[in-house]
């Protein structure tokens, strides 16, 4: 899920503390700092590059000195935008979208041009908040299968859908000629672009079954709580990065565009090789985070002589952080930033770095010392537990 917020820079912490406080993750969250940057937003992301976002939340800031969210304004504009987003699928005016400040919640005034509005709440009790978001993402994506309906369309029927009888016979005789009276009339979600021409839907919360996500889910609580024995045929290649590579949804988690296994990122000529074992890719490189996504065994101890006055890192972990602070260096050296660039995709100097490893248990045993090692020796490493990823999905 994306959702982007036009809100002062003051308040970014508060956003990130009340979605995280609710199990979203801080690279759903999109943020601009005025109107203009939302503008531009529009035009360089949804517009030219078609991305795709859910939810669109404003401030107010029209009773301060200088107006510069300007959310009325905002309103009308992404009310206006016909133009389409996200692979040409949808019209930018159907994005819903939340006033979220101090004016009254469901204000008759207000309530018109948005599609909600939603009182801040001063003692920091944000359930009604999360809950409107999440009711008007649901909303908007029921009326896409509401507007397929109406043109007779069936998600399943989408692949190669130029190609079928249907569409160069009844489709485009009775739909692509009057596509202009269902684009203003007769739907509201999906894009004139679309209309005339439908094209497969590729959206994991559209086409993936509920239990499609549950078997992904059930089988990786199956690898990280009961894994075989490790050795030279089964390892963490054979196990736990198949595991990732056939159940992708559990790393992308509708938050990542797409990954990259295993890409090669030591400078060309050298006969050494740094492989990072995912690379998380994100439609927003600028404003998100692209993560650098290490796996490891789970049953990894952190510390050594633990009831020692002085615990010792685990001499595996460290090769460990050793690993994934090299991808560290390699991305931060300006002489790579073209092969990163031929490897990802994108420029960027937005990482993140992830070290998937280990038990909860343990590392908050001695969380306090885990920490200050990190800080000490590894700092922007970030080590996620496996029971810690499972914690996304409830497990």
């Amino acid at each position: 899920m994306k959702i982007l917020i036009n809100d002062i820079e003051s308040n970014k912490d508060s956003y990130v503390r009340t979605f995280t406080s609710f199990g979203y993750e801080v690279n759903e969250l999109i943020f601009c700092n005025s109107f203009e940057q939302v503008k531009v937003f529009f035009e360089q992301y949804l517009e030219k590059l078609q991305t795709h976002i859910d939810l669109i939340i404003t401030n107010d800031s029209s009773l301060s000195e200088k107006d510069v969210l300007r959310c009325n304004e905002l309103c009308f504009l992404k009310n206006s935008l016909v133009h389409s987003f996200s692979n040409h699928n949808f019209r930018i005016c159907s994005i819903p979208i939340i006033l979220h400040s101090h004016n009254e919640s469901k204000s008759e005034e207000l309530s018109f041009p948005y599609s909600s509005v939603v009182k801040l709440n001063d003692k920091g009790n944000n359930n009604y908040f999360i809950q409107e978001c999440e009711r008007l993402i649901r909303k908007w994506r029921k009326e896409i299968i509401i507007d397929l309906d109406t043109l007779e369309l069936g998600i399943e029927s989408l692949k190669n859908f130029h190609l079928s009888k249907f569409y160069r016979g009844d489709y485009s005789r009775k739909i692509v000629k009057d596509s202009e009276s269902y684009f203003t009339i007769k739907t509201k979600i999906l894009s004139l672009e679309f209309i005339k021409c439908p094209q497969e839907l590729r959206y994991d919360w559209l086409v993936l079954k509920d239990h499609q996500i549950e078997q992904a889910i059930e089988e990786f609580s199956i690898v990280y709580r009961h894994h075989v024995k490790y050795d030279k045929k089964d390892n963490e290649r054979t196990i736990l990065h198949k595991f990732f590579n056939d159940n992708k949804i559990i790393l992308l988690r509708d938050i990542f565009s797409e990954l990259n296994y295993e890409q090669n990122l030591h400078e060309v000529d050298s006969k050494e090789s740094e492989e990072c074992d995912f690379i998380l890719k994100t439609e927003y490189p600028e404003h998100l985070k692209t993560v650098f996504f290490e796996v490891k065994r789970e049953d990894v101890k952190f510390f050594v002589n633990k009831k020692r006055k002085r615990p010792s890192l685990n001499k595996k972990f460290i090769e460990n952080l050793d690993q994934i602070w090299g991808y560290k260096k390699f991305s931060k050296n300006p002489k790579n930033a073209t092969e990163l660039f031929n490897k990802i995709g994108y420029a960027t100097d937005n990482y993140e770095y992830v070290l998937l490893a280990g038990r909860l248990e343990e590392k908050e045993e001695m969380e306090e010392l885990f920490q200050q090692k990190l800080t000490d020796h590894y700092s922007e490493i970030i080590v996620q537990t496996f029971d810690e990823l499972a914690r996304v999905y409830g497990l």
